[in-house]
């Protein structure tokens, strides 16, 4: 495919541009070196979160923030609304200025503008999308409060339905350095939000088993957040064992996702049984950190409560009552 040939010198050329701006190491250096001017930037520059926060508060604390040269793995069974909590996700990101990239495989980019005015003023997605609040001017102007909101936001979207995964790190690449861009050689603050990882092609599994290929493509989405140093939340499905099981067992494809990912997370509903012993008000999905790297999670048994509405807004309400 011509966009094959194309990314070929576009890489290197890339590649190239951001050695010279970061700059390119390769002499082992003493590990105490510029430590003492180190622990004085910490003293003077305090922070709540470190790297970007997701919006929700209790996941920040129990995985560490979304830090640079990380890979946050989300996984959930189909339907169960993963793309909603990306786009949730996003909205925040961007809202708080952070430069965000939406890779979506599945959805029009009207589909994922229903979903932001839905969350944003609060309505329905179903009536947002039949245009059902005319005659409502309540309605009309949340809904053009939320439009006008959503129109400064610095969230950027993409369709990669059907694309290979290396077009897909092409994209990836050009919009660091078209969008995001660098100060004093570091890429500034970023995000990217990938729904979901799997393979869009036959062709890609025809010389090695989907599982091979699925780890193949988290390795090069590892390296690219340490190369870029930039975070990025990549959503994928759980198996069969995802219906019963809260485990790193329960994601489709290969083991080598888990050992690569900073953070795994499990978003699931709540089954009939948790919601009578939570109550209704505290959500009808959960949302669990399996692995973390940067923090200690959350114990055993425990999750974060998430309220998902029609409006297509998720939020957390606290953790599970022991």
């Amino acid at each position: 495919p011509l966009s094959d040939i194309i990314s070929i010198p576009e890489t290197v050329l890339l590649d190239f541009c951001n050695n010279i701006g970061q700059g390119s190491e390769t002499d082992p250096t003493e590990v105490g070196d510029n430590i003492l001017e180190y622990v004085q930037y910490l003293k003077d520059n305090p922070v709540e979160t470190i790297g970007i926060s997701s919006g929700y508060p209790i996941l920040d604390k129990a995985i560490g923030g979304l830090r640079r040269k990380s890979v946050t793995l989300c996984g959930a069974r189909a339907k169960t609304g993963k793309t909603f909590l990306g786009i949730n996700i996003g909205k925040y990101t961007s809202s708080v200025g952070i430069r965000t990239l939406f890779l979506d495989t599945e959805m029009s980019k009207e589909q994922v503008q229903n979903r932001l005015i839905g969350i944003s003023s609060g309505l329905s997605i179903d009536e947002i999308e039949k245009g059902q609040f005319t005659d409502n001017i309540n309605k009309v102007d949340k809904i053009d409060k939320a439009a006008q909101e959503i129109h400064t936001l610095p969230l950027d979207y993409i369709s990669i339905a059907g694309r290979p995964f290396e077009e897909v790190l092409s994209i990836m690449r050009r919009w660091i350095i078209k969008k995001v861009g660098y100060e004093n050689g570091t890429t500034k603050d970023a995000i990217i939000i990938l729904d979901y990882l799997k393979l869009m092609d036959e062709k890609e599994v025809a010389s090695m088993q989907e599982y091979q290929k699925l780890g193949f493509m988290m390795t090069h989405l590892h390296n690219f957040s340490v190369k870029y140093d930039i975070p990025i939340v990549a959503f994928v499905q759980l198996n069969r064992d995802g219906i019963t099981k809260e485990s790193t067992d329960a994601i489709s494809g290969s083991d080598r996702q888990i050992w690569l990912c900073t953070n795994f997370l499990i978003y699931k509903r709540k089954g009939v049984e948790e919601i009578a012993e939570d109550g209704s008000n505290l959500g009808t999905h959960k949302l669990i950190p399996i692995e973390t790297r940067h923090a200690r999670g959350l114990d055993d048994g425990d999750y974060i409560n998430m309220s998902f509405g029609d409006s297509g807004k998720i939020e957390e309400r606290g953790r599970k009552k022991n």
